[in-house]
């Protein structure tokens, strides 16, 4: 990995991160050897390709149950291929907690999460009916993810591996898309409903800790603080156990993770806290417009992830853009606020003016 050292001169040339996530149905039906030949137009050189989404892995699996129209299908590999033939670098994109195969739900309900309500959320999922989450206390969870990313590794011949919904559902929505849903309020509160696990695991496991049920603690003291940060640690061991193990399987794959915005809003809303992860770079997904801001916001938040740390690429979410210069110096601020590189979401983009706009963008950076 080519990145940012503080101990290069001023007049060390450093290359720029060109990512794009890729979603490899989408992929199939624009056809395998056009969509390559696009994300090179655009100038992405890593693809992040979504290899397990939330319906299942898609490919045949021996860890996680396929979605049932794809079953014995491999989509990835030939995605693999034709990007290795065009030198193009490749991270499995794996979402990792939120794992909505009903069938599976309803035979391992135990393995989900619970809000403060005691409601499953395969009984009643918040927001959304696909937002059914494992809960990451569970060792059975934490074991399933560690062999999910495993088998991934042994399978199929990517740079790195790539979390995504590595985080518990959010106890407080973006500010920008608060009313698109019943029964949230246009203000920052905490709600039983949408506050997450309550499980019998947790609570016991929380319990023998702290002396405390959970459930029983007002919103807010000192005490939620601490159920607060326990949760948040609980997605942290995760993380690291799934990090150490694909370490000692192979040194040399990378591994990230699709991040919210920024650190602080990313604990407050959905208990992750990715700079003490360790991992080897992040992606916030630094969607402007989800959080009510405009796109001058980019860089101020690429700066936050950076001051605590992290190496970042920013995520920019280019449907988002209303012109080329828009797009262009988007990029621009992330990269002068210290970003390593650029991760556009998604390919195929919305409009398809994106195509030449990102390309140019790409070109504009330093190291381009």
């Amino acid at each position: 990995m080519v990145s940012v050292n503080s101990h290069k001169t001023p007049h060390s040339v450093v290359k720029i991160r060109k990512m794009a996530w890729v979603s490899t149905v989408s992929a199939h039906r624009v056809g395998c050897e056009k969509a390559i030949s696009e994300l090179r137009r655009m100038g992405v050189e890593e693809l992040v390709l979504l290899t397990v989404d939330g319906g299942g892995p898609l490919y045949p699996s021996d860890i996680r149950p396929q979605p049932a129209k794809l079953r014995g299908k491999d989509l990835v590999s030939p995605l693999i291929k034709l990007a290795r033939r065009e030198g193009m670098r490749t991270h499995a994109w794996i979402v990792t907690l939120n794992f909505h195969n009903v069938e599976f739900a309803r035979e391992h309900k135990d393995l989900y999460v619970v809000n403060k309500l005691g409601v499953s959320c395969v009984d009643d999922p918040p927001y959304v009916s696909h937002y059914l989450w494992l809960c990451p206390s569970s060792e059975e969870v934490v074991s399933n993810v560690v062999e999910l990313f495993l088998e991934v590794a042994s399978r199929f011949d990517v740079d790195g591996l790539h979390f995504d919904y590595i985080r518990y559902p959010d106890v407080v929505l973006p500010e920008g898309i608060r009313g698109r849903y019943e029964g949230v309020p246009r203000e920052e509160v905490l709600l039983p409903r949408f506050d997450y696990c309550y499980c019998e695991r947790c609570r016991e496991l929380f319990e023998s800790e702290h002396g405390v049920d959970p459930v029983e603690l007002r919103y807010i003291e000192p005490d939620y603080g601490v159920w607060f940060r326990w949760r948040a640690q609980r997605v942290t061991e995760l993380v690291r156990r799934v990090y150490s193990a694909v370490k000692r399987y192979d040194s040399s794959l990378e591994v990230s993770a699709a991040v919210f915005a920024t650190p602080e809003l990313a604990y407050r809303y959905v208990l992750q806290d990715w700079p003490s992860w360790g991992l080897d770079f992040y992606n916030p997904m630094i969607y402007h417009e989800y959080y009510a801001r405009p796109s001058g916001w980019i860089g101020q938040a690429v700066r936050e992830g950076v001051l605590r740390g992290a190496r970042t690429c920013a995520g920019i979410l280019v449907g988002f853009m209303r012109s080329e210069e828009e797009l262009a110096r988007s990029f621009a601020d992330a990269v002068s606020n210290g970003a390593s590189g650029i991760c556009v979401f998604a390919y195929p983009p919305p409009r398809p003016e994106l195509v030449e706009w990102v390309g140019k963008a790409f070109r504009g950076l330093s190291g381009g």
